[in-house]
């Protein structure tokens, strides 16, 4: 699919720390959408309706994303992080079980686990204090840390396969301890994790494994889409993902009570009488965010394509520069290229990161520094992070990981002006 036939929006607000806040000319991401036409259908008859919510676009979306994955349930939310903040209540880290459980009996897919009290850990009437941890990386986006600690759970913070971005299940398993409740992991950048081997770390020592796949739609493995495996994965369908609701996230799993808990949950925790069973939110999808991502998985595929001929350009053009690293995949996968992120060796480029960035917005050319600070070196996470325990490919990423423009509106001569802007920057140093 061209750029041309895909409807480009405004830029997203830039962050307060970006240096290319001000004369913007190649954003660093518009959102591909379906076009207008497409939409004016199901929008007029959602609003002729009068149902904006819980109806038959919702439920048609849900389904459709079930098929595509493989998966027994699909789970329309309003966000990837309330996804996540569900799915970790629903499996009941502080029981060993699903929260979900019904009344008569249903055995959970996800049952197993050992209970706390077998860890030493009492079960609190305060909370106050947090009931297990969450091994996870800490190269990822921060929601990932945020609905852990949401549920009262300590997340434990470990490094990253600095080629992949990636954890690595030898990570995970050197960090699992008694107190371990659960393992996260996520598919950085839109390059899948290795689901295999961090599946088996968890069924070896019995932890329900979920995966932020925030970045996953339009990512595959052995040309299969990610999303089938784990306890659960919880993808994001926000303005910068390939498939675009405005906003939304959608809780893959094939547990049966864990999907039936993240849809009271998304209810107030009402499973239909008007009592709340357990503590919800106001995680519904509306309507016209269900209708418009029906229509976005329509272009997914062409939107999946594009950006992987325009990563394949930018490896192209900037694979013979000395110091740029590129984000190495596993056999048989395939990135959403969700980002499109290098790395810059100081040493061996001539300049840091942070100087490239001040060249490339002096042209007009927006990027973004993923992850920067990482999740443990944030103000709201750090005093979890173990310091006899360092995350020396974290922070080198961190400082080195440069984002570049990629989108409905980025062309081959953008790619071709990125790349001559940092080939010169490289040789003028």
């Amino acid at each position: 699919m061209k750029p041309d036939q895909l409807l480009p929006l405004i830029p997203e607000q830039h962050d307060a720390g970006d240096p290319a806040r001000h004369g913007i000319r190649v954003p660093f991401v518009r959102p591909a959408l379906p076009r207008p036409e497409t939409l004016a259908g199901p929008f007029a008859d959602i609003i002729a309706s009068g149902r904006l919510t819980k109806g038959p676009y919702c439920e048609e979306f849900e389904q459709a994303i079930a098929k595509r994955l493989g998966v027994r349930y699909a789970v329309a939310v309003s966000s990837c992080t309330i996804g996540l903040m569900l799915v970790y209540r629903g499996l009941d880290l502080s029981a060993g079980s699903c929260l979900s459980r019904r009344k008569n009996g249903d055995k959970c897919a996800v049952a197993g686990m050992e209970p706390l009290s077998r860890f030493g850990i009492a079960r609190s009437g305060t909370r106050n204090e947090p009931l297990g941890e969450v091994v996870i990386p800490s190269f990822t986006f921060l929601a990932a840390a945020a609905a852990i600690v949401w549920n009262n759970l300590r997340p434990v913070f470990v490094d990253v396969d600095p080629n992949t971005t990636n954890v690595t299940p030898q990570a995970i398993r050197a960090a699992i301890t008694p107190r371990t409740v659960a393992i996260a992991a996520c598919h950085n950048f839109g390059n899948p994790c290795d689901l295999p081997g961090l599946e088996s770390v968890a069924a070896e020592h019995g932890l329900p494994l979920i995966i932020d796949a925030a970045h996953g739609f339009g990512a595959s493995m052995h040309g299969r889409p990610v999303g089938a495996g784990a306890t659960a994965q919880v993808f994001s369908l926000s303005p910068t993902k390939l498939l675009v609701a405005g906003e939304g996230g959608i809780v893959a799993t094939n547990c049966d009570c864990l999907a039936h808990f993240v849809r009271m949950g998304r209810e107030y925790g009402n499973d239909g009488s008007y009592d709340a069973l357990f503590p919800g939110v106001n995680g519904r999808m509306p309507e016209l965010s269900a209708a418009t991502a029906l229509a976005s998985l329509e272009i997914l595929d062409d939107v999946s394509d594009r950006r992987n001929q325009l990563a394949d350009m930018y490896r192209r053009d900037l694979g013979e520069l000395p110091g740029i690293g590129f984000v190495e995949l596993m056999p048989g996968a395939r990135s959403s290229y969700k980002d499109f992120s290098i790395t810059i060796d100081p040493t061996k480029f001539g300049m840091t990161r942070d100087a490239l960035r001040r060249v490339l917005a002096a042209r007009g050319i927006e990027t973004r520094a993923y992850y920067d600070p990482p999740c443990h070196r944030q103000t709201a996470y750090e005093h979890f992070y173990d310091r006899m325990r360092p995350l020396p490919a974290t922070d080198l990423l961190a400082a080195r990981s440069l984002a570049l423009p990629i989108g409905a509106h980025v062309d081959e001569s953008i790619v071709r002006e990125v790349c001559d802007v940092i080939a010169t920057a490289k040789q003028a140093v």
